[in-house]
């Protein structure tokens, strides 16, 4: 005889379910989450420099099998996440797909979201902590927040809603590090404004930054936007691992060693890396 559950539905009625019938039903659970990680799988393919793709090149670059592609394809096209090329075949994200991300954009509260740890952080190294979300339009970093070192005597502050070019201070350069070339480059063909004489105002000087940063997981600046300031910075990573802001530490370079760097760059990274995997859904 089969073991079976009693299960009592709204109503109050009694009913009976058997050993069989629970596996079949956990069988079917697994399919289903099996079918919708596919189909994460599939609009996760469609990047910006890939925007396009036909059912056989998602095929070969996700390995999954040929009918569950069409299938999963032609279901988001008819349900807008997709939209299909009547000329060429080839399919981009729909207008449900943009909708929902204007959706999650506008529910996004990155300030909140990095709040505790920049709190944690500020307490952590006593210093001014500055949070600047990348401005894609104005090629900029913006300071959206800040919380204030405890540190007594002469302490470093940024104004809510500056805007400064991404060649300049270690926030806007931890977000220029960690772009795609071709933005790099923009910004490199543009004018370089100088803020203090330690403002790096060549392509040549600002690439070689931009190595630096990128071999030592964070940027650091030196009185490039004010006198007598350190600045250490490390990019915030979104979905597709995409810079969207970074975290710096201000200070006042009187304080600066070369051990303290070093050890405020660990602390700055490690904030980064735990807002980027909440924000990416990565576990820490």
């Amino acid at each position: 005889m089969r073991p079976s559950v009693q299960v009592w539905s709204y109503n109050g009625q009694m009913t009976h379910i058997t050993g069989q019938q629970m596996t079949d039903v956990k069988k079917e659970s697994q399919a289903g989450v099996a079918l919708v990680a596919k189909a994460f799988q599939i609009l996760d393919a469609f990047q910006a420099d890939a925007p396009l793709w036909s059912q056989a090149d998602m095929v070969r670059a996700t390995g999954l099998n040929r009918s569950t592609v069409n299938r999963l394809m032609r279901y988001l096209a008819a349900n807008g996440y997709l939209i299909q090329n009547a000329a060429t075949g080839r399919y981009s994200l729909g207008i449900a797909a943009i909708d929902l991300g204007n959706r999650a954009s506008a529910s996004l509260d990155l300030r909140a979201l990095c709040k505790p740890t920049m709190a944690n952080l500020a307490a952590q190294c006593g210093e001014t902590v500055v949070l600047s979300m990348f401005d894609p339009m104005g090629m900029k970093a913006i300071c959206v927040d800040q919380i204030e070192g405890n540190h007594r005597g002469l302490r470093v502050f940024e104004e809510i809603g500056a805007a400064f070019p991404l060649h300049a201070g270690a926030a806007p350069k931890a977000i220029l590090g960690f772009l795609p070339k071709e933005d790099q480059d923009r910004v490199l063909s543009g004018p370089l404004e100088k803020f203090t004489e330690h403002t790096l105002s060549t392509p040549e000087q600002i690439r070689q930054d931009i190595s630096d940063t990128i071999k030592r997981g964070y940027s650091v600046s030196s009185e490039e936007t004010f006198e007598g300031t350190i600045g250490i910075a490390a990019p915030v990573l979104g979905p597709s691992r995409r810079v969207v802001a970074s975290i710096a530490v201000a200070f006042p370079k009187l304080r600066s060693t070369p051990e303290r760097i070093e050890t405020i760059a660990v602390m700055v990274q490690n904030a980064a890396r735990q807002i980027s995997n909440i924000l990416s859904g990565e576990q820490p």
